[in-house]
């Protein structure tokens, strides 16, 4: 094995591998990215770690120091938890460290999205437009490839609004200090720092992006808008939000990134996991109605007025 630790217990937890060793407790992620990307993140995390933030973990290099190394035949970086996170409130936490997240001073350009939502939303647009095609194209279709076909339309204008969204706003609005870049989350649903706060979850950008995508979460897990209009109102407690913020978070809002995804893994995958997708997948389809109200009402959560789609 590439590291020193002793496996006493190991277990897979998603994509990653959870292993016991005496009393430690270490995270192994598998990993595409170049030594120097991952470097980039550990930089990251010593810096939050310095800021006060001692519950994230620490990269632990293999026997020749390298920062990425072979566990279960996978390429992997390897996590150590060094203080497990206490139960707290997650939305002062998340503010917290969005907070500390701002200062961090060196190069990210490998995780940076900050800005590039517009572009990197059309480039997924174009993806599964010139997909959908193929599909409408094709003679034989299951349920699935159907529904597909038949609600992508609806979809990719949804996109495209949210896309025009965020470009009027980056042209309307005057960004606050408290709308600097920051380090966030790949994705921030509420079961993100179960295992602790892992440095390969995150990515350099807007601090909404997080907000966003928890709420994403509770609408999609049907949670009451008490609990998030709660949520938003202890992260203010710590950081207000701009009315750029309250636009870009509706903006993501709007992005059906829930469906991209969706799609994206039924078709990705095969066998059982497919079907799996597939259920995944129905109910998407049969709760657009339910996304589209939330999204209509959304503005009676914001602090601030902004604008609203004709449409909705």
């Amino acid at each position: 094995m590439d590291y020193y630790f002793r496996v006493d217990h190991m277990e897979q937890v998603g994509d990653r591998f959870l292993v016991r060793s005496g009393n430690d407790i270490y995270i192994a992620v598998p990993t595409n990215e170049k030594e120097s990307d991952i470097q980039q993140l550990y930089y990251m995390a010593m810096y939050m770690r310095t800021q006060g933030d001692e519950t994230i973990a620490t990269l632990l290099p293999t026997k020749t120091g390298r920062l990425i190394g072979m566990l279960q035949g996978k390429q992997v970086s390897v996590w150590k938890m060094e203080n497990r996170m206490k139960t707290g409130d997650t939305a002062q936490q998340l503010a917290l460290f969005h907070q500390r997240g701002r200062t961090y001073p060196y190069d990210v350009s490998a995780r940076s999205r900050f800005g590039k939502w517009g572009e990197l939303w059309g480039q997924r647009i174009d993806q599964l437009e010139h997909f959908w095609q193929l599909q409408v194209r094709s003679s034989e279709k299951n349920e699935v490839d159907e529904q597909f076909v038949e609600t992508f339309p609806y979809y990719l204008g949804v996109a495209e609004n949210a896309v025009q969204y965020v470009m009027d706003t980056q042209l309307d609005e005057v960004p606050m200090r408290g709308d600097m870049p920051t380090i966030c989350h790949e994705q921030f649903p509420p079961e993100t720092w179960e295992m602790g706060k892992i440095p390969t979850d995150w990515v350099f950008d807007h601090a909404s992006r997080d907000v966003a995508e928890w709420i994403r979460k509770q609408w999609l897990t049907k949670q009451s808008d008490e609990t998030i209009e709660r949520f938003l109102q202890t992260y203010e407690h710590v950081q207000s939000l701009s009315r750029f913020s309250w636009r870009m978070i509706y903006a993501r809002l709007l992005f059906p990134l829930h469906y991209f995804q969706s799609i994206e893994n039924y078709y990705g995958s095969e066998g059982d996991i497919r079907q799996r997708y597939a259920q995944q997948l129905r109910q998407v389809f049969e709760e657009t109605d339910v996304y589209e109200q939330k999204l209509r009402h959304f503005h009676d959560m914001t602090t601030v007025s902004i604008p609203r789609l004709d449409w909705l």
